[in-house]
């Protein structure tokens, strides 16, 4: 089998040739092939695939609005041959791809507020820049889309993994103030996002040795309040707890630094400590 997209490769024709291998059966070692944008399709046999390329009515193009606006051929594939947990995985990259190639310019589109020069950071250091320095480093559109397979490969097992974080937050110990979780040895990063996405302001984690503090970007208290503090050294631990000058940050292990044994601090007092300091700076 073989995958035909046109040269001068960009998103939507890298993240196509990579849903053919992923989602179509038997296309999984397919050979990528390129050619300009006006063949004719005259080498495509039955089993073959072209993507995001006309090939002479041959080819898998995007959806045409009445407005004449062309959609990605990406989000054609993944919509005829993905599960729908991997369309739920996918989503965003969909829509990324999406707006990239109907409109130009995806955080324009997507993200039109935005100040020039966080279009400017953003925009070098997006997953279109991410191609286009590939092809810089390789030379090479063949070279340049297997590097964005490895990565879009990578996205979609991150996508995949938000549902398990979904269920794991689901386990988290709420405080009755319904700003405070305890989150206990989930190893997962993506739990606390999830938690903050529904109106957590401080998670304190417990994951193995380490323990800790993290708080909501949003949420300005910082981790290492006074009163958190005096828990700490109210069991003698207070010069084996670090805390980010940041103020996000206040713990003793971290999965960049795992403590070798375990805290004499309770992480219910903790949460409850944190609890009433909320409450109290709701009041002020």
């Amino acid at each position: 089998m073989k995958i035909f997209t046109h040269t001068n490769l960009d998103l939507d024709a890298a993240c196509s040739v990579w849903a053919v291998r992923q989602f179509v059966p038997g296309a999984k070692n397919a050979q990528i092939e390129f050619r300009p944008s006006n063949w004719e399709g005259e080498e495509i046999e039955d089993e073959d695939f072209a993507v995001d390329i006309s090939a002479g009515g041959k080819g898998i193009k995007g959806k045409k609005d009445d407005d004449g606006t062309t959609h990605s051929s990406f989000a054609t594939i993944v919509e005829v041959y993905a599960s729908q947990n991997d369309k739920e995985a996918l989503c965003g990259l969909v829509k990324f791809v999406d707006a990239q190639d109907s409109y130009g310019s995806a955080l324009k589109f997507l993200a039109p507020g935005i100040s020039r020069d966080a279009q400017e950071a953003l925009g070098s250091t997006g997953i279109n820049s991410v191609l286009r320095a590939l092809q810089k480093f390789h030379g090479s559109d063949k070279v340049a889309c297997e590097r964005m397979s490895e990565i879009i490969s990578g996205l979609l097992e991150f996508g995949r993994s938000r549902k398990f974080d979904q269920e794991e937050a689901q386990k988290a110990e709420i405080l009755p103030c319904g700003k405070v979780a305890i989150v206990r040895d989930c190893g997962q990063n993506g739990v606390n996002g999830i938690l903050f996405e529904r109106g957590i302001r401080v998670i304190v984690y417990v994951d193995g040795n380490n323990i800790g503090l993290i708080r909501n970007n949003e949420e300005k208290t910082r981790m290492d309040h006074s009163d958190i503090r005096a828990v700490v050294e109210d069991a003698g631990e207070i010069k084996e707890w670090f805390a980010h000058t940041a103020g996000f940050l206040f713990c003793r292990g971290s999965r960049k630094a795992p403590a070798t044994n375990v805290s004499k601090v309770s992480p219910i007092a903790l949460a409850k400590t944190m609890s009433e300091i909320l409450d109290n700076k709701l009041r002020e």
